[in-house]
């Protein structure tokens, strides 16, 4: 189908990869998109206006100075295969955890780490959880699954993408769940990507009680945004090099 589209004209190739990488991730920006793949700033834009001419990507902006998200539309989710349904335009409030989920895919991608992308985790029922909490509001039940996973020769980790602070019971209640997983052997672990060093910390000690360290074989890892952001474009940076380099 990609090299079909090519051969009409409507997009390259190397454009078309880009749309099925944010079929998969999910409205992502364009910055996130190179690094994923290795484009140049050029390039990234070249490719783009393809995308966005051929109908099969929309460019959202966000607030001013933050760029625009990249989304594809139900033309683009069709013309990457259809598996991960048709999206919708990303609101405003969901606009930074978007951004942070497309950059912790990106982070994965460059680096050649094989992932279940976040349009993905959702149509999976393995990764669908219960949590239950209670804090001053009540009792609460809800549905939980991570933002995307790793998935090294077979074995599932999830990861979740911290940006706003969890009332302690309801992130306690998350973090239940991957220790279930775990000791299961659904799954090996979890990575936690945050925005802040005092959100790392709150979350590896409140990891440690359930039997989750940052210990080889430990079942736990986490990033901090900053660096899975800096990681991912150097990523990028050494794909382009490396491809220029066969040339």
């Amino acid at each position: 189908m990609v090299s079909a589209a090519a051969r009409r004209g409507r997009a390259q190739p190397s454009a078309v990869r880009g749309l099925e990488w944010v079929a998969r991730v999910g409205p992502s920006p364009l910055a996130a998109v190179a690094a994923a793949l290795g484009w140049s700033e050029q390039l990234s834009w070249r490719w783009s206006r393809q995308l966005v001419a051929a109908g099969w990507v929309e460019r959202m902006p966000m607030t001013r100075g933050e760029g625009s998200l990249l989304f594809a539309t139900s033309a683009g989710a069709e013309m990457a295969g259809g598996e991960v349904g048709s999206p919708r335009p990303p609101a405003p409030t969901w606009w930074a955890h978007l951004v942070a989920c497309a950059w912790t895919a990106a982070w994965f991608t460059a680096r050649g780490r094989p992932i279940q992308a976040p349009r993905e985790v959702d149509l999976d029922e393995r990764w669908r959880g219960q949590i239950r909490w209670r804090d001053g509001h009540g009792q609460h039940e809800v549905g939980h699954r991570p933002d995307l996973a790793w998935v090294p020769d077979g074995a599932r980790i999830g990861v979740e993408v911290e940006l706003a602070r969890k009332s302690t019971p309801r992130l306690e209640a998350i973090l239940d769940l991957h220790a279930a997983w775990r000791a299961a052997g659904e799954t090996a672990g979890v990575i936690y990507i945050c925005r802040t060093v005092r959100g790392r910390e709150r979350v590896i000690e409140l990891c440690a009680a359930r039997g989750l360290t940052l210990d080889q074989g430990g079942g736990l890892r986490v990033e901090l945004l900053s660096d899975v952001q800096r990681q991912a474009t150097q990523a990028g940076e050494a794909l382009r090099a490396a491809r220029a380099a066969q040339q």
